[in-house]
């Protein structure tokens, strides 16, 4: 196995191999479809001095071709009644609102992150 497909071996015991009593909710619905994977990704990428992004800006990054806008609308509501998205006022346009993962889940995206096999593709 060349290095490439050890990594890419590496990648897939990381994301199927945590074992079912350690696997969260937040950890479920991250992983219930793509869409919800990459939804969480944008959002995770928001700094703590960033207000979120709103819905229509989601929409604009998020390529039609893999969600529809209810489908976006679905998982954002879903997140929050989850608590896992925070949801606020825009500061310039009160009739928006702008989500951004949970402190806690923030957390998770990010040791997630910092324990991804991709990490150590260049050592």
């Amino acid at each position: 196995m060349n290095k490439k497909e050890r990594l890419l071996k590496d990648i897939f015991d990381y994301h199927a191999g945590t074992p079912p009593n350690k696997v969260t909710p937040f950890d479920k619905f991250v992983r219930k479809s793509s869409n919800h994977f990459y939804i969480v990704l944008l959002l995770a990428s928001c700094s703590n001095d960033h207000p979120g992004y709103h819905y229509e800006e989601i929409i604009e990054m998020y390529p039609h071709l893999y969600a529809s806008r209810t489908t976006i609308h679905s998982i954002l509501n879903e997140g929050v009644e989850n608590k896992f998205f925070s949801k606020h006022k825009n500061i310039h346009d009160h009739r928006k609102q702008n989500y951004k993962l949970s402190f806690e889940q923030k957390k998770e995206a990010i040791s997630w992150l910092d324990n991804h096999p991709i990490r150590n593709y260049n050592r």
